[in-house]
């Protein structure tokens, strides 16, 4: 299943929809950090998603850090976390898409002391206590997206507790992973089985959300595994026209 970003263009989601259509694409990831979403008018939305026959897939806002150190904040975070997955049942969305934080650091001149390292046991208390909300939520499938950081020991503990979950899997963002460095190779490579969802965008060592075949990363090769593996994958750069582009180099190709 291929789809498409909301792109931050467009004023309403119909715009979106309706060039999601004349792509023959078949669904849009709704990026919780849109005012037009995160407040959306889910009957209305159904109804529209009826009309053009697209489903959708939900992205958490890249602030949501269910395993903050402040009780109130991750009190409020839980809270919205709910909300959303109210949001993503009555819209049937295939999937949640959330990043993971690496939290605040302090910065010593021996180096920087991440306060997840440093109060790791109640860090990692709180993301137990996430995986049995995730549990006892009606959740389809929440994916957890690499931004870099899978190479700090804490977040790869705390992703193989959260994977530890059969509602919790893997997004793979190819874009990410290279103006990274590769910092989540070894971690994604590892846990490969778990991947059911990409970001395919290009990219270089210095930039991302490219179009396709505008970068250096493998992009053939890329769709091809998430074809294979029955994977749904958002082609996720920022524009129409980049998007546009992009899926007509895939089409020309026959890769689609």
């Amino acid at each position: 299943m291929i789809g498409m970003p909301a792109l931050i263009e467009y004023d309403s989601l119909e715009d979106n929809l309706k060039l999601c259509k004349e792509l023959n694409l078949e669904f849009i990831e709704l990026n919780m950090n849109l005012p037009m979403y995160n407040e959306m008018d889910v009957k209305a939305v159904k109804t529209l998603l009826t009309e053009y026959n697209i489903k959708v897939s939900l992205h958490l806002s890249e602030l949501f850090n269910p395993f903050d150190l402040d009780p109130i904040l991750r009190s409020a975070h839980l809270e919205s976390f709910k909300r959303i997955v109210n949001f993503a049942n009555e819209l049937e969305a295939s999937l949640i898409n959330m990043h993971l934080l690496p939290g605040i650091y302090f910065k010593l001149p021996t180096g920087k002391v991440f306060l997840y390292e440093q109060y790791k046991e109640s860090y990692l208390l709180y993301v137990h206590q996430f995986l049995d909300l995730v549990t006892a939520l009606p959740i389809h499938k929440l994916c957890i997206e690499n931004t870099g950081i899978h190479n700090f020991s804490f977040i790869k503990e705390a992703t193989d507790i959260l994977l530890s979950s059969p509602k919790i899997y893997l997004t793979y963002d190819i874009g990410h992973d290279i103006t990274s460095g590769y910092k989540d190779r070894d971690y994604y490579t590892k846990h490969v089985s778990d991947i059911i969802h990409y970001h395919i965008h290009d990219g270089t060592a210095s930039s991302n959300h490219l179009p396709l075949f505008a970068g250096e990363l493998d992009i053939e090769g890329f769709l091809k595994r998430a074809q294979e593996n029955l994977a749904s994958y958002v082609i996720e750069v920022k524009s129409s026209e980049s998007l546009i582009d992009s899926i007509n180099s895939i089409k020309e190709r026959k890769m689609i």
